[in-house]
């Protein structure tokens, strides 16, 4: 691999089988609109208007309906009612198509003669640019170079480039519209469509949803003087044709504009695409590169002497960029990372466990927001405490934008309450990493009390024992469903009262309120094996069935869950993902070294790893341990979750979960990194893999810019700020002084 190599994921044939992977990982977004990477011209006899019943399920092991391709343009917020999924974000018109025409024959490059075909999306400028030679049946050879992306610096315009060089004269024809005859999920949430030609080179479509939002689409076209105009129920579009002369290059532009109803700022797609007319493309290009070239200099990580690893962390980074909604806490990141709507677009609790670090150590105030988004869905989280009989707030599961709990699934909806007690550990992570404890006395002071209510309420005080317990829960394992004192929930729910005792007089609650929270905390139990030695999953772990995993488990390839009954799952020793070992992970200073081993060596062999959230988990805490070998396999598994292009990769969209798990098994694995919830002074332990010569990033530890870098036999760390820096390496800290670095021999 070259250097540009790391910076660019690569398409080269085309093959139909693998069109959805390759649309969820070319994914292009601004932050407010997202679109997959669908091809411009579409692939024959892939209609997106299929109507179907998708019905509550494990979407782990959910089979989704076979489709070659599939649209999706997506806007955080907007969202509608699926009659038995409850609110999901909708699928909105596809804009993006251009279809070229030789000779009235159409480019369709699954089923014509195509050749030196290559797509690439450039990480480094978030451009998606795909190159092909065409050989027509009547023998015509052109050259075909598609660019498009979403524009940073205009967030709600999406720019588009068509240059066709033939090398026979052609008839070149062009045609290129909006289509509204989409379904999300199977289902319609438009309740009017209107779709029209403007002015003489423009399309503008307005639909209506189902929970009443206005969405606007305008496109204009650029590239030709004669526009003609095809219209349809729920589709408009454009065409013009002309000859073309051998060697003569033409370029069509298009350029689109999206606005809601629910936009912050008044606009207007007409009025936006009218301030960008007398910009070029590569000036509208260019401001938005520069906006890319920004956003890297403060999060790019660099691995010298590993390319896969290298690209594999830009294509993490840069799906976390692209996914987060600047300055708009009314949402937060979902599960496919706006790349598709398995999810249905809603927020869980990878928001605080997966997504929040990265932010929190590369840009503080793009973290806020996503603690803000809780903060602001305080009064949804109040409404499902409501609906189960309880005082408080109990964050949802599967959240709506405005806290309410989405999850048609009752085992997830009513038992998997953590979400709860992890919301409160990311506002209390956000105010120590940013340095800005007055936030969880002011706007988050209300979420830590309330949230604190709802628990005790939760508690249960069983005959014969001598403090609370929490029962009928599921931990972060969605294979034990409904269990008695689950570690990391306990672990969490403590935390959580100890953080209302000491900030809760600034959300109302009186000193017996404080109090109680305090004891309740301090009275919740960690169930341990008889020996002590072993950290319970929770009370009846010991006591399930073994699963078999060799008769039962056949295919290696797809998940345990996909070749057993559900009820064979909430029966048997078998974890989904990270339970114990996350606890672990989180607060590793809680454990002993023998304890975390006895961990490891314990649930290892029961974890299917059927998550995407597992092995960036077992990564790290098995560079903790110094398990090497097992951190690196652990590795190469979280690395490959999007990039296996061959089993599914992104098809369904972006596990973004693990693009953020990705950065943290560099970083709080391999690099060391101690987080502001384990240590208040910078702290490396590194364990660099043998196969890395360095690896060197930025981060932001309480507001002060550093770089560091980790060779086999030293660490750098610069400091780029204003004021001195205590940082360490293992036990060994130093003060460094403003725009100085300091040295650390080191050898692990």
């Amino acid at each position: 691999m070259t250097p540009e190599d790391t910076w660019t994921i690569v398409e080269a044939p085309f093959r139909p089988a693998l069109a959805r992977a390759y649309e969820g990982l070319f994914t292009l977004g601004s932050g407010y609109l997202h679109v997959r990477g669908s091809l411009e011209e579409h692939l024959s006899d892939c209609p997106q208007n299929l109507q179907y019943t998708r019905l509550p399920a494990n979407v782990t092991s959910e089979r989704f309906p076979e489709t070659k391709v599939k649209w999706g343009t997506y806007v955080p917020g907007v969202f509608g009612r699926h009659p038995l999924l409850n609110l999901e974000m909708i699928n909105l018109p596809h804009f993006i198509g251009i279809v070229p025409f030789v000779d009235d024959e159409r480019l369709d490059v699954e089923r014509g003669e195509v050749s030196d075909y290559s797509r690439r999306l450039r990480l480094r400028d978030a451009t998606l640019v795909r190159t092909l030679h065409w050989r027509t049946q009547a023998g015509k050879t052109v050259e075909l170079r598609f660019e498009r992306f979403v524009s940073a610096d205009r967030p709600h315009l999406c720019v588009q480039r068509l240059v066709v060089t033939p090398h026979d004269d052609i008839r070149l024809a062009i045609q290129s519209g909006i289509d509204a005859d989409v379904r999300t999920n199977g289902h319609d949430h438009f309740t009017s469509v209107s779709c029209q030609p403007i002015a003489v080179d423009g399309v503008r479509c307005r639909i209506l949803t189902d929970l009443g939002e206005t969405v606007e689409i305008v496109s204009h076209l650029r590239g030709s003087t004669d526009w003609s105009v095809a219209e349809s129920e729920r589709a408009v579009g454009r065409a013009t044709a002309r000859p073309v002369s051998a060697g003569e290059s033409v370029i069509f532009e298009k350029r689109t504009a999206v606005c809601t109803g629910r936009d912050l700022e008044a606009s207007d797609p007409t009025a936006l695409l009218q301030s960008a007319s007398r910009a070029t493309y590569d000036e509208l290009h260019e401001a938005h590169a520069a906006v890319w070239r920004r956003r890297w200099s403060g999060c790019d990580v660099v691995i010298e002497g590993d390319d896969p690893s290298q690209l594999a962390v830009r294509v993490a980074v840069y799906h976390l960029l692209r996914a987060h909604v600047p300055n708009d806490p009314r949402v937060a990141i979902d599960p496919k990372g706006y790349a598709g709507d398995a999810y249905w677009g809603r927020f869980f609790w990878d928001t605080e466990m997966f997504l929040l670090p990265f932010f929190l150590y590369t840009d503080p105030d793009r973290a806020r927001t996503l603690v803000d988004f809780r903060v602001q869905s305080l009064a949804g989280a109040r409404a499902n405490a409501r609906r189960y009989g309880y005082a408080g707030a109990r964050y949802a599961w599967e959240s709506a934008p405005d806290g309410s709990e989405c999850c048609p699934n009752w085992q997830y909806a009513d038992h998997e309450v953590h979400v709860t007690a992890d919301v409160v550990y990311g506002l209390v992570h956000y105010a120590r990493a940013a340095d800005n404890e007055n936030y969880l006395r002011g706007p988050a002071a209300e979420v830590l009390v309330e949230t604190a209510r709802y628990w005790m309420q939760r508690l249960d005080w069983r005959d014969g024992d001598s403090g609370p317990s929490l029962l009928g829960v599921m931990g972060p394992d969605e294979y034990m469903p409904i269990s008695s004192n689950n570690s990391f929930t306990n672990a969490l729910v403590a935390f959580a009262l100890r953080a209302a005792a000491e900030y809760g007089a600034a959300g109302g609650a009186d000193q017996a309120e404080l109090a109680a929270f305090a004891q309740a905390a301090a009275s919740l139990p960690l169930p341990r094996a008889d020996d002590d030695a072993l950290v319970l999953q929770c009370e009846e772990f010991p006591r399930l069935a073994d699963p078999s995993f060799d008769r039962l488990w056949r295919n290696r390839s797809r998940s345990f869950a996909s070749q057993v009954s559900q009820e064979r799952l909430y029966r048997s020793k078998c974890l989904k993902q990270a339970d114990v070992i996350m606890l672990m992970m989180l607060d590793p200073d809680r454990f002993s070294e023998e304890e975390a081993k006895r961990a490891w060596t314990y649930y290892l062999p029961y974890t299917t790893h059927d998550s995407s959230l597992s092995a960036g988990v077992h990564a790290i805490v098995a560079a903790r341990l110094g398990r090497d070998q097992e951190a690196w396999d652990f590795w190469q598994r979280g690395k490959a979750v999007d990039l296996d292009i061959d089993h599914g990769g992104a098809a369904e969209g972006i596990h973004i979960a693990n693009a953020g798990a990705v950065w943290q098994m560099i970083i709080f694995g391999f690099a060391g990194m101690r987080t502001a919830m384990q240590a208040d002074t910078l702290t490396l332990h590194p364990r660099l893999p043998a196969a890395w010569r360095r690896l060197t990033f930025p981060i932001v530890w309480k507001r002060t810019p550093v770089q560091i870098s980790v060779t086999h036999t030293e660490v750098r760390i610069a400091n780029r700020g204003a004021a001195p820096l205590a940082a360490g390496v293992v036990d060994e800290v130093r003060t460094i002084v403003p725009q100085e670095e300091e040295v650390w021999a080191h050898r692990r």
